[in-house]
């Protein structure tokens, strides 16, 4: 039996589990919506495609490759396929995580989420990034709104001041801080623990934190609405190795169904953020309205945050001038509002077809991310 698991770990590690089964990872757990939908469902609708050609063996909850180690897993071929959050590796994906940081004044989280993917396909900056980690983009996505989560009522920007916020982008950590709160950085997973043991007073995240992705009502009873945004950083990558070893059917394939994966993601998330809430409500979670004072320090803070974001990245980030790639953002993402308006937002299937034809249908698969 010895034998027979050192065997099983050395191919896992090669990432090849038989001749045509590769090896995927998500840090997430099995109840995660970019667990279930962008590796499960995403992994089994390939398989079936290919006709048994390529299928992936999946490794959720972190247990192949944590959060922090998702990045350079695929890099260095544990993993052929897998979701990398970027805020996790900022020195890695600069770039990536500036992109993110626009994330704060995003409003539509399913234009958001087709936008960013959209802005990451293409733009010169990003995908040099990503192929100098020897890793190739498919897809990326938007957590729905972000709210305030907190053990006590937050609803006012007296109440924020002095508390300890658990922050996951750099545009959080700032308007935390122009609120007087004070940011922490710990991995998602860990939040639970934080609010139980009173080492964290609060939590910026989207209704699923509550139910299905962390289960926060259990230590959280209050939620103040005021959109804070939502979260973009990184997406679903896959190994350039891998990448480079499939054949261009294979690649259009690989792709395309990531446009069903980014539909199927953003219409359960929707859904699943209404049921949360009012789940979370059932269970004794108080939902408060903001105070006109903390909807207005948001607002403002809002706009000023992307008028000095290229600046504050060159400075920070030491990236180059990325007022392009910003510019790029906010032009795609207000695109994809108006191409929105003409198409059911619960379909999944016209949703992935129009995904899929604006985004995927176009690029070159002889040297897309070589």
């Amino acid at each position: 039996m010895r034998k027979l698991s050192l065997t099983m770990v050395l191919l896992v590690m090669s990432g090849v589990v038989s001749a045509a089964t590769y090896t995927a990872s998500t840090p997430y757990g099995e109840t995660h919506g970019i667990t279930k939908f962008k590796l499960y469902s995403y992994t089994k609708r390939v398989a079936e495609k290919s006709a048994g050609d390529i299928k992936f063996d999946v490794h959720s909850g972190g247990v192949l490759l944590p959060a922090k180690s998702a990045l350079s897993g695929i890099t260095n071929g544990v993993a052929q396929y897998g979701h990398v959050t970027g805020a996790y590796v900022p020195a890695d994906l600069r770039y990536d995580n500036v992109l993110n940081d626009l994330a704060f004044v995003a409003n539509d989280p399913l234009a958001a989420a087709i936008a960013v993917t959209e802005v990451k396909l293409t733009n010169k900056l990003l995908q040099k990034e990503y192929k100098d980690h020897k890793v190739v983009f498919g897809s990326s996505y938007s957590m729905t709104n972000y709210y305030v989560i907190c053990r006590n009522e937050v609803s006012t920007p007296d109440a924020l001041k002095s508390k300890r916020v658990r922050t996951g982008s750099t545009a959080q950590i700032q308007w935390t801080q122009s609120m007087g709160g004070v940011p922490v950085s710990v991995p998602a997973t860990e939040i639970y623990t934080g609010l139980q043991r009173g080492n964290l007073d609060c939590a910026l995240g989207d209704a699923s934190f509550l139910t299905t992705s962390f289960k926060l009502q259990e230590v959280a009873k209050h939620v103040t609405l005021v959109s804070v945004g939502t979260h973009t950083s990184g997406g679903e990558f896959f190994e350039q190795k891998f990448w480079k070893g499939r054949s261009v059917e294979e690649r259009k394939l690989l792709m395309s169904e990531l446009a069903y994966a980014i539909a199927e993601l953003q219409v359960e998330w929707d859904k699943e953020a209404k049921d949360a809430l009012e789940e979370a409500k059932t269970n004794g979670v108080a939902l408060h309205q903001p105070s006109a004072d903390l909807q207005d320090a948001v607002t403002k803070f809002q706009g000023e945050f992307v008028k000095g974001l290229a600046k504050a990245s060159m400075e920070n980030r030491k990236v180059e001038d990325p007022s392009g790639m910003i510019d790029q953002y906010l032009e795609t993402e207000q695109k994809w509002k108006e191409l929105l308006k003409s198409v059911d937002r619960t379909d999944k299937a016209a949703l992935a077809k129009l995904i899929k034809e604006k985004l995927y249908d176009g690029l070159d698969y002889q040297t897309y991310g070589l």
